[in-house]
């Protein structure tokens, strides 16, 4: 296989966050204006086939867990592979996960507590409509955003604090919950490298982590990171073998909302009961099914010429430049401009007409949206973060700018 540089690598990952950030967006929409699809009522289904792919392969395109996990993954991945250079030297070493600890923070927090200041405006100008198409869509997230606290300091709290220490759902910004565990399972994988990453055994920490956090997303990390210990050795060049793996991943990460009780999935849950017993633990089926699936396609991107085009395909490339600020946004973008669209047009069509409408509007302004975010906000966040910590440390030198665009 050809060596791949730094910069391949840039294009395909970028890719990859791109495509799992729009299945954060999917999942959303699913989630206001096709409930079925996840839950697998009948009763909530606009389309016949509702419930079928809800517990079919085809819910791997609006799988939001996975793609979380996924986004996990690729920053355990991201955040240490170049840690494992064996030419860095010790003070190298240091050096670079001193600079990374000291710019998380303000990077992931500038643009994330923009998002909530953003819902402040949004409820003070009235412009949240989801409250007026709850009993059409028959959606169960019947958030009530004006009745949400909108004193200054609560907002500010939940902009810049919040986000980060509380394992919780966001009151503002729903989509924030992650940001706790993206903060605190970077600075997990910066301790780890700064005990463990010169070890020459460190393969039974890998182990006892994994124990240790099989029941959380940080397990997430801790495989991402190991993808990146792994590179070096180049095992399962085998097409087949990549085939086998791929096939498997998507199986994994594929694993639905609904039961999985008479589906395919049904193994699953057999087999991770079996792990429960075993181990003692209350590991979650689609937690570690989704996680699983993550790293198995990662694994495989990794070692594939043929998906590492693919992936680094213009647009793909495109939707991973922007892939944080339209994590960020879209989420009040669907409450209040899709909300608004589809309330209008459920008067004038057909419930699905109505809706394949509201998606294909929405979708211009929330990319333009995201874009604009992208230029000032995230990328202002990332040369504020480059500039303390320069102050901080009161030197200069070389800081890589591809590592910002993939830290979600």
């Amino acid at each position: 296989m050809k060596k791949e540089t730094a910069t391949t690598k840039l294009f395909y990952l970028d890719g990859l966050r791109g495509i799992a950030a729009f299945v954060v967006v999917i999942s959303h929409y699913i989630q206001v204006f096709y409930p079925a699809a996840l839950n697998g009522r009948v009763q909530e289904a606009h389309f016949k086939w509702d419930t079928w792919y809800g517990h079919s392969p085809i819910n791997l395109f609006y799988n939001g867990q996975f793609a979380v996990c996924l986004f996990f993954v690729l920053s355990g991945y991201v955040l240490s592979v170049s840690m494992f250079n064996t030419d860095l030297d010790q003070e190298e070493f240091y050096k670079r996960l001193r600079s990374s600890a000291l710019r998380r923070y303000i990077r992931l927090a500038v643009p994330a507590a923009t998002s909530v200041l953003l819902v402040y405006l949004a409820i003070i100008m009235n412009l949240f409509h989801l409250q007026e198409i709850w009993d059409i869509t028959w959606t169960g997230m019947k958030k009530d955003y004006y009745a949400l606290d909108i004193n200054l300091y609560t907002v500010i709290k939940a902009a810049i604090y919040d986000p980060f220490i509380r394992f919780t759902a966001h009151p503002y910004n729903p989509v924030l919950w992650t940001m706790s565990y993206e903060l605190l399972g970077s600075f997990f994988i910066f301790a780890f490298l700064a005990l463990f990453g010169r070890m020459n055994r460190r393969w039974m920490v890998y182990v006892v982590l994994s124990l240790a956090f099989i029941q959380t997303y940080f397990i997430a990390f801790l495989w991402g990171m190991l993808l990146a210990d792994l590179l070096k050795d180049r095992w399962a060049e085998s097409k087949i073998t990549r085939g086998l793996v791929i096939v498997l991943g998507i199986y994994l990460a594929s694993a639905p909302y609904t039961s999985f009780t008479g589906t395919m999935y049904q193994p699953i849950e057999v087999w991770v009961r079996a792990i429960n017993q075993w181990l003692l633990l209350d590991i979650n089926p689609r937690l570690l099914a989704r996680t699983l699936g993550a790293v198995m396609i990662l694994f495989v991107l990794l070692r594939s010429q043929v998906l590492q085009r693919l992936f680094g395909w213009g647009p793909f490339v495109y939707l991973g430049q922007v892939s944080f600020s339209i994590y960020l946004i879209h989420f009040t973008f669907i409450n209040t401009f899709s909300a608004f669209i589809f309330s209008k047009m459920i008067h004038q069509y057909s419930y699905n007409l109505a809706y394949a409408i509201t998606f294909s509007v929405s979708m211009v302004p929330l990319f333009i949206l995201s874009h604009i975010y992208m230029k000032y906000i995230d990328q202002g966040a990332i040369k504020l973060a480059r500039s303390v910590e320069k102050k901080l440390l009161h030197e200069r030198h070389p800081v890589q700018v591809q590592q910002g665009r993939y830290h979600l």
